[in-house]
């Protein structure tokens, strides 16, 4: 049965998680809950629905079990966010869904810094029985998280390395007290053989690596390439399919649908399934602006030693396989989160078809 916005409204069985959106409850009334995927999602991938739209939708960020109901009536298979409250809730609502959980954790932003929030998170995490927590380094004060955007010299770049891989250090011993792994994404910052090299130097099971193969394209890295070099340290990952186009600067970078970009995203996790069978399929199609990635400028290449040489064989390549890309500008905030909602439902239907539970 078709469910529309008047039968939403008139609903008694639940309140809707949102105004115009299905809640678990609703969905499972009107037999309309969709199959189970074997993709879930990250957090940041229903980012608009964590925030909210004041006097349209109530955002999810301090509720995980709303959360986690709204994903699974979207026909999700499990997720990836932190749970700082209600986790026995939670985990019963988890597993009476029979879907899969992946923490997350805030590493430290100094070596010298407060390190029991993070291992709270990991603690969480384990009670919940996650294997493993997406952590990403964190960007200095003021910066992006992109490495071309936020520093303005070698010696920038350097000093904050130094100092990020001394916490991940720092932080391997409280994964391996409670046995739950850190998943570190490639997230903009380090380039895939600096991010190996990090790996190959700690060497521990309980330190891997999250792989996200859209990010290090705006470092002019193949996606190929860096699935084949993380890949023995794979813990999680984040699927997403890419767009490209030319731009004045340099290219723009996009999510994209899944079989709709460049990247063979079912390819690509079998890949990493290979190194680690017990990874789960977990997704974060992002619906937003394309990201402006400047490589015909000089900062852009500030931080970095070799990338100049990539650029024009890079620009080649953008430009044989540019695509029109999606965007949300001029869109309403109702409107961002009605096509939030469309993509991950589209992203979950295509698991069934093209991923293996």
């Amino acid at each position: 049965m078709l469910i529309t916005r008047r039968m939403f409204g008139q609903a008694s069985v639940a309140a809707t998680l949102f105004a115009g959106f299905p809640s678990l409850a609703i969905a499972q009334a009107e037999g309309a809950l969709p199959p189970k995927s074997p993709l879930g999602i990250a957090g940041t991938g229903l980012s608009a629905h964590l925030r909210g739209l004041d006097g349209v939708a109530k955002g999810l960020r301090d509720d995980p079990v709303a959360f986690l109901e709204y994903v699974r009536s979207l026909g999700g298979g499990g997720v990836q966010i932190a749970v700082p409250k209600d986790r026995a809730r939670f985990k019963a609502r988890l597993e009476a869904l029979d879907m899969y959980y992946e923490g997350q954790a805030a590493l430290p932003s100094r070596r010298d810094g407060d390190f029991a929030p993070f291992e709270a998170s990991i603690k969480a995490a384990a009670e919940l029985g996650a294997t493993c927590v997406r952590a990403v380094s964190r960007s200095p004060e003021g910066g992006t998280g992109r490495r071309y955007e936020t520093f303005k010299s070698p010696g920038d770049w350097y000093s904050w390395l130094s100092e990020a891989n001394a916490i991940i250090e720092k932080c391997v011993p409280i994964a391996e007290k409670y046995r739950v792994a850190i998943a570190l994404e490639n997230h903009k910052d380090r380039t895939v053989h600096e991010h190996v090299a990090l790996l190959k130097r700690i060497d521990s099971e309980y330190l891997g690596s999250l792989i996200d193969p859209g990010n290090n394209m705006s470092f002019m890295e193949m996606p190929e390439e860096t699935v084949a070099a993380l890949s023995p340290w794979v813990k999680a990952c984040s699927l997403k399919d890419m767009g490209v186009a030319p731009y004045k600067d340099g290219f723009l970078l996009s999510e994209v649908l899944f079989d709709t970009g460049m990247t063979d995203q079912a390819k690509l996790f079998a890949l990493m399934r290979k190194s680690n069978p017990k990874i789960f399929p977990t997704t974060e199609l992002i619906t937003r602006d394309p990201l402006k990635v400047p490589v015909l400028t000089d900062g852009y290449h500030v931080s970095f030693a070799d990338r100049r040489t990539r650029v024009a064989t890079w620009l080649k390549m953008v430009a044989a396989r540019q695509t029109r890309l999606p965007t949300v500008e001029g869109l309403s905030a109702q409107q961002q989160l009605a096509l939030e909602e469309d993509n991950t439902r589209k992203v979950f239907a295509w698991g069934l078809k093209a991923i293996k539970a």
